[in-house]
């Protein structure tokens, strides 16, 4: 009834604004055409408007009357439907509610309904008299070709009309030739233009929508048009225009008035020898008027704002007679009556009103009990331990369709000063109510609440109630202006809204929980069916049961399932798609996972992906009902995050070109990636490392066509590797095929990946190691360390993986990294090269960088001409011993150069000079010894 009055007043409201559009800017004017038309179209669209919804984000004016105390109070009225009425320890039950007594509803639809059956009865009888009519002269009737109409004579029973293609004449009337050929043609005008359409179209819209006094007056209007219509044509026929108006003067009423037809004397003389005679000179802008504020009255009605919070209810509730039986099993142990409604859409999960005059309201899911006769604390503490037991009864559940969970975001929200500082806040502001106190009652109140992006609460409700009116006041403080702020959830670092459950618990002594239960426990837990039940297998399907399914090995068993079989789709990692995949599915009788489905998806296969796991789950606990095994509908989230992806497929099944050695890393990608690639700042932040595995595929060139990461580290590392390959340079073809794809491992290593790394390299042939190292990196872990410093062209150079340029900062560059990495500058050993073309100055300029942070042991070695390109599938630069360089002793074992020998490798260092070195290695250690020790030794 709510919703019919609020629709009943747009539309009178809609079609006001309408006529007045037409009584302002289109009355008088000679657009008859177009006025006809507006005055057809304007009844659809004043009953359409309010029937359409379009959400908007703004605020903006509305007509609506569903915000007013009337409406507010009538609606609540209708969704409170009686379902029983139990006074114990007598129990009486209603299925459906039979008033006695008439409301004022009901009164107002008999009137409508008589009043309408009375109109549709007066047109009835019209049409009878106009069938009368129509056999009394149809022996006399003539069928005109010209005109294509049946001309009816009327016998001075009615003046001259026509109904569709018939003319009914007046024969008793004495008229010249001229006036009765004018007369005929005004009336052929209706009967071409379909103005009978119109009548009838109009007359029952005033019998459906009678009370709405501008469907009459459009009616009117409409009627007036049809005249001008008809008169507008009969002037551009004839050759003596001023005959016709003082024909019109000439005639009177006479006889029957039926309104269904187009009488030629109907309408006020006055006005339409006026619009005879006015100019026929369009008004354009009266004319382009309607359109605009026709757009606005759209927009006044239709536009709905929008909060931005879309959301559904859903509920589980137990039937009538369940409810029943359950009340007749406590009878006779409380002495209270007892009244049960449904509601329909209520706001909170639950509400337990305080106590007044002996009655308490209590709102769960969608049942409210009404306890009447509590005379005494000890009913009032039986009543709510029976309320925790009604509980099972109805529960109901939110769906936000635009707002993710606190759980299903990266970072949930949480209160700015923590959580202990939010639940102090709320409990200093709480007056406690002195009954609960008293009766130590415990419990407490959960809070559901929307944080947005800048950290307010919205749209709270209540979870779970406390009652004693502790409830109000919770809602009342957190919405209060100087509430504090929360730090808003995040996703992809992004702040976003969220929906967040607060928990505040109230303790007032020993509490229900300790005392012994007063309510014997119930042989059996409530049957609890949705609305929307299925059946699998003649079973019936369960959304909740007494024990839920479960996976083996509980949540943490599934959650390893995930990891260990989870295969990231290709097309996710190419598109870098991330989020949660929601899947239902059901888990019948044995456990088995049947009939999954995507309730909402990602995309990018990852929907399948989710699937796929469902479907290759291992059976699961079954769910369990009065100790036997049902059927029972799951709603899991399967979150992907590229960060935690590890992939179960290994890397080299795929098939590799470049350990077939058909394709191999350029000297110019080699080099490209040395310049270029680097160890992201938050991963070094984050401790993060270990290797990347790229899959890269190669057209007949070289070029690399497409990189997609098998597995990755940090969304900060991949994306750094997929960032080289996008521009990098071509590889060295040395096939003969088409296509090309390789597996190409880059070791992002912060000292504790060396073995992960060797082995990569040695698996794939080639590979890349990006070495950094963490504060906690010190000369305990690694002694003598070496660093690898590259010089790369006169600008440039690469720090043991660290690009640095060569200006006034390096100083200040390598001083900052030997703070952050720990490292002891005198125990620390500096391989320095240089590429070709390098000149000296820039190597003693860098030389005297390093000296100045005490990095005096340096070892330097040019780069020949000849060497250059010697990288193969390895960046390892040549490090040949010149006759001015030390001689180098690697596991006991003399060597010729330092080619060959990777810094990871190295345990430790020690360097000897002068006697000490020539006593055991005789002349050829002349210019020191580099004594090196590997981790393999």
């Amino acid at each position: 009834m709510a919703a019919l009055i609020n629709y009943t007043w747009q539309s009178i409201f809609c079609l006001t604004f309408l006529y007045g559009i037409y009584w302002v800017f289109l009355n008088g004017e000679k657009t008859f055409r177009f006025n006809r038309a507006y005055l057809l179209i304007c009844p659809l669209l004043a009953l359409l408007f309010p029937l359409m919804e379009i959400p908007v984000s703004f605020d903006k004016p509305s007509i609506s009357l569903e915000n007013t105390s009337f409406l507010k109070a009538l609606k609540v009225q209708e969704d409170q439907e009686i379902v029983g009425t139990f006074s114990l320890p007598e129990i009486t039950v209603t299925d459906t509610k039979l008033p006695l007594l008439w409301e004022l509803k009901d009164y107002l639809c008999l009137l409508y309904l008589l009043v309408t059956a009375f109109l549709f009865f007066k047109l009835f009888w019209q049409y009878l008299q106009l069938r009368q009519l129509l056999e009394k002269g149809w022996y006399q009737t003539v069928y005109k070709l010209k005109g294509n109409y049946f001309l009816v004579p009327t016998f001075g029973l009615a003046p001259v009309f026509s109904f569709f293609d018939k003319l009914f004449w007046d024969d008793t009337q004495k008229l010249s030739e001229e006036e009765e050929d004018q007369i005929i043609r005004h009336e052929l005008e209706h009967i071409r233009q379909r103005h009978s359409w119109d009548i009838l179209y109009y007359q029952f819209l005033s019998i459906l929508f009678w009370f709405n006094p501008v469907i009459h007056l459009m009616r009117y209007s409409l009627v007036d048009l049809h005249e001008y219509l008809a008169d507008e044509k009969v002037l551009r026929q004839i050759t003596n225009k001023e005959t016709y108006p003082k024909l019109i003067v000439k005639m009177a009423f006479k006889g029957l008035d039926l309104p269904i037809g187009n009488y030629f004397i109907r309408s006020t003389t006055l006005k339409r020898i006026l619009m005879m005679k006015k100019k026929a000179k369009i008004n354009w802008f009266k004319l382009v008027m309607v359109i605009p504020l026709t757009i606005m009255l759209f927009g006044l009605v239709s536009m709905k704002s929008e909060t931005g919070l879309v959301f559904f209810n859903q509920y589980q509730t137990a039937n009538l007679h369940t409810i029943s039986k359950q009340v007749t099993d406590l009878k006779d142990t409380l002495d209270v009556g007892i009244r049960v409604r449904s509601l329909k859409n209520p706001k909170h999960y639950e509400w337990i009103g305080p106590l007044e005059n002996g009655k308490l309201k209590v709102q769960l899911g969608e049942l409210e009990y009404e306890f009447s006769g509590i005379s005494t604390d000890d009913e009032y503490i039986k009543v709510r331990e029976l309320v925790n037991i009604l509980r099972a009864n109805s529960r109901m559940s939110k769906t936000y369709e635009n707002i993710q969970s606190e759980y299903a975001v990266e970072e949930s929200p949480e209160p700015r000063d923590g959580w202990e500082a939010w639940e102090s806040y709320l409990r200093e502001k709480v007056s406690i109510p002195e009954k609960e106190q008293e009766l130590g009652l415990s419990g407490m109140v959960d809070i559901e609440f929307v944080v947005d992006q800048e950290g307010r609460i919205h749209h709270p409700v209540i979870r779970r109630s406390f009652g004693g009116g502790v409830d109000e006041q919770l809602l009342a403080i957190i919405q209060r202006a100087d509430t504090p702020l929360w730090k808003p959830g995040k996703d992809k670092n992004k702040a976003v809204p969220a929906v967040v459950t607060s928990r505040i618990a109230f303790n007032f002594g020993e509490g229900m929980a300790s005392r012994s239960s007063f309510f014997p426990e119930p042989q059996k837990s409530l049957d609890h069916r949705t609305y929307t039940s299925q059946r699998l297998d003649g079973d019936e399907v369960f959304d909740v049961v007494e024990s839920m399914p479960v996976p083996p090995g509980g949540m943490e068993g599934w959650n390893a399932y995930v990891r260990e079989n989870l295969d990231y789709p290709e097309a996710a990692l190419r598109n870098q798609a991330e989020g949660t995949v929601y899947v239902m599915f059901v888990v019948n009788k044995k456990g088995e996972l049947l009939h999954p489905e995507i309730l909402r998806g990602v995309g990018h296969g990852l929907d399948e992906e989710a699937m796929r796991l469902i479907e290759n789950s291992p059976n699961w606990e079954p769910g369990r009902q009065h100790e036997q095994a049902v059927n029972v509908k799951m709603r899991l989230p399967i979150r992907f995050r590229m960060a935690d992806h590890q992939t179960r497929a290994t890397p080299i099944s795929v098939d590799n070109d470049l350990i077939a050695g058909l394709i191999i890393p350029s000297e110019a990608f080699l080099k490209y990636s040395l310049q270029n690639l680097q160890y992201p700042k938050e991963a070094r932040i984050d401790r993060e490392a270990g290797t990347v595995y790229t899959k890269l595929k190669f057209n007949r060139e070289g070029e690399i066509l497409d990189a997609i990461i098998f597995k990755g580290i940090s969304k900060e590392i991949d994306k750094e590797v997929l960032d080289i390959f996008q521009n990098a340079p071509k590889w060295t073809v040395k096939g003969d095929k088409e296509t090309y794809q390789a597996i190409y491992p880059i070791t992002f290593n912060m000292g504790e990946h060396q073995a992960e790394a060797k082995n990569a390299k040695t698996t794939f042939k080639g590979g890349i190691i990006v070495n950094a190292y963490p504060a906690s990196l010190t000369k305990e872990r690694i002694k003598n360390p070496v660093f690898d410093v590259k010089i790369i062209d006169e600008k440039l150079l690469s720090f043991h993986g660290n690009l640095m340029r060569i200006n006034e900062d390096l100083e200040d560059r390598i001083k900052d990294l030997l703070a952050r990495s720990g490292l002891d500058a005198e125990t620390a050993t500096i391989q320095l090269t240089a590429e070709e073309g390098v000149r000296m100055g820039t190597v003693q300029d860098v030389q005297a960088a390093l000296r100045v942070n005490g990095l005096n042991r340096l070892l330097y070695t040019s780069r020949s001409s000849e060497e250059t390109g010697k990288y193969g599938t390895d960046p390892q630069i040549n490090l040949n011993r010149g006759p001015d360089q030390p001689l180098v002793i690697l596991d006991g074992k003399e060597k010729t150069d330092m080619n060959g020998i990777d810094p990871i490798d190295i345990e430790s260092i020690t360097v000897l000079k002068g006697k000490k070195a020539t006593n055991l290695y005789g002349g050829k250690a002349k210019n020191g010894v580099i004594l090196i020790v590997s981790h393999d030794n």
